[in-house]
């Protein structure tokens, strides 16, 4: 498997040893512990993982009451070259993470359609704003920057085997904001029952009406 933005990655893993290391697994910790833990996964592929080096941090917490045993995360990137040997199966889960926005746009179908083939059961979020990186060729790092109802219409073959978060804005580390597609965890939903001031409004008013039906 060969495109432009697939080499480009190639290269820019190469020149950057520290970075794309698989941070922003580390962003959406909380919601991916939560879709494990409820749904007592064991098998789980990191699609587009980088270095994946905040996978210990991940499943950090594995002692947790009820928590499932022997969890399996396998690191797959065809960008970097340790874990470009693809994987073979099926998985429970499969967590796609910042990836589809490095996929240039005419590949973005076929990419989809391979991480669909690994599992019926996918976590999957996708920035929508330019990236600060700019690869070697002098394109920015996202070849596709596209509003979250472009993606939701790319992804509707698969409706109903994925969650989607989608991050319209570039403040990372700050609350998620999920315009089209936001789906609340059991923390957050443990923060609205309590009235817990540390959640936004848009949180609070997506929470409400998933709490009310």
């Amino acid at each position: 498997m060969s495109y432009e933005s697939l080499e480009e990655a190639r290269k820019y893993h190469k020149q950057n040893p520290t970075h794309w290391i698989g941070e922003s697994l580390g962003e959406y910790k909380h919601h991916i512990w939560d879709i494990v833990h409820r749904n007592k996964y064991k098998h789980i592929l990191d699609y587009g993982s980088g270095k994946a080096e905040f996978h210990k941090l991940l499943f950090n917490n594995l002692k947790t009451p009820g928590a499932p045993l022997n969890i399996n995360i396998v690191p797959y990137d065809p960008a970097y070259e340790p874990f470009s040997t693809k994987p073979t199966g099926r998985f429970d889960l499969v967590l796609c993470i910042d990836v589809m926005e490095h996929v240039q746009e005419d590949k973005v179908e076929e990419v989809l359609a391979d991480i669909f083939n690994f599992s019926d059961n996918i976590f999957i979020t996708i920035s929508c704003y330019p990236a600060t990186q700019i690869l070697l060729n002098g394109k920015n790092a996202h070849y596709t920057i596209k509003e979250p109802h472009w993606w939701k219409e790319k992804l509707k073959p698969y409706d109903g085997k994925y969650i989607a978060i989608f991050q319209t804005r570039p403040a990372r580390g700050e609350p998620i904001i999920n315009k089209e597609e936001w789906n609340p965890n059991a923390e957050t939903l443990r923060k609205l029952k309590i009235n817990d001031k540390s959640l936004d409004r848009s949180q609070q008013e997506r929470a409400e009406k998933l709490l009310n039906g």
